[in-house]
């Protein structure tokens, strides 16, 4: 079955990393189409409603503002679509008036992945309303991507920082479609002294995965983020898959801190899910 691959697009710089990181996760996941959204923002969301009124003037001011977003959003979308390889993957347009959650609540449900930029320490609030709709309205893996590297090949080494607990196998059993071409395949798995010592998971034996286990200490010092990020690194991966976990999703977004250092820092894209 073909899959699909939702591209949450907003800013008209970031759409080449985020559509070339598109269409190599489709490659590895043997998705046939590429859908790329860019939610516009509706007059009403710009206002405090228990404080201003929104007139006929401001209303046409902000949907032309963002019409010339989207516009400019959409000529780099087939800037791009112009060279992409088009006979095996194909690209459609969508942009939609839509606070950006709700636009990707309701389109990520129908994808099988869904590409967003990694949103940094302070993302805005549309970025922020992205992320959060992704990893829990959707049910669906999201691959959040680094904008501030060129384009490179993901999928050939792989990390998976394992976790023994559904968000992880959740994470494992999503990435395994984009796992067959791939070189290497390193398990990262933290270990405090009083603890059994992490083994390989059952999931990847099961699946006919093989993978090396690396045994990360967990010594309560500094952030853990930063020692996955580093041993990935030192292991030359490309590629980052690991469970999204959080404190309060509904009201505050407070992730744990390992989620929280990769959505900030992560230098490679990673597949999260919650």
């Amino acid at each position: 079955m073909a899959g699909v691959v939702l591209v949450v697009l907003h800013l008209p710089e970031d759409a080449p990393r985020l559509l070339t990181a598109a269409a190599t996760l489709a490659g590895l996941a043997g998705a046939a189409r590429i859908i790329a959204l860019c939610p516009r923002l509706p007059p009403r969301e710009t206002i405090l409603p228990t404080e201003e009124i929104l007139t006929a003037q401001q209303a046409t001011r902000v949907r032309a503002d963002e019409r010339q977003r989207s516009d400019a959003v959409r000529a780099r979308f087939e800037a791009w679509r112009a060279v992409a390889p088009a006979a095996t993957i194909a690209a459609e347009w969508a942009d939609v008036e839509s606070r950006a959650d709700h636009a990707v609540a309701e389109w990520g449900r129908r994808a099988d992945y869904i590409v967003l930029r990694r949103p940094g320490e302070r993302p805005d609030e549309r970025t922020r309303q992205a992320l959060h709709a992704a990893l829990f309205d959707s049910a669906r893996p999201v691959l959040l991507v680094p904008v501030e590297t060129p384009p490179a090949p993901f999928g050939h080494r792989v990390a998976i920082a394992w976790r023994d607990d559904a968000r992880t196998l959740r994470a494992v059993l999503a990435a395994l479609r984009c796992l067959g071409g791939a070189e290497r395949i390193h398990v990262l798995a933290g270990h405090r002294q009083d603890e059994a010592v992490p083994r390989l998971p059952d999931v990847l034996d099961e699946h006919g995965i093989a993978a090396e286990l690396h045994v990360l200490p967990v010594t309560g010092q500094g952030r853990f983020g930063e020692v996955l990020a580093a041993k990935a690194r030192e292991l030359g991966c490309d590629m980052l898959v690991m469970g999204a976990f959080v404190r309060n999703p509904t009201l505050t977004l407070v992730f744990g801190g390992v989620t929280r250092y990769m959505l900030s820092h992560a230098e490679i894209p990673v597949l999260m899910r919650h």
